[in-house]
């Protein structure tokens, strides 16, 4: 039998975290984002794709 891997991915999930905190405080204090940052806010999935390249 093959042993799973029970560590989570924790290096990325931490980065993808700290961007999106970083977005919402800015967005808070009412900087303006741009288009690509504003797609991250919404779509998690966008940043999985954008870190895979």
């Amino acid at each position: 039998m093959s042993k799973q891997c029970t560590k989570p991915k924790r290096k990325r999930y931490e980065a993808w975290f700290k961007d999106k905190v970083l977005l919402v405080q800015a967005q808070a204090n009412e900087q303006v984002l741009h288009e690509e940052e504003l797609e991250f806010l919404v779509d998690p999935e966008i940043a999985e794709a954008q870190s895979t390249q």
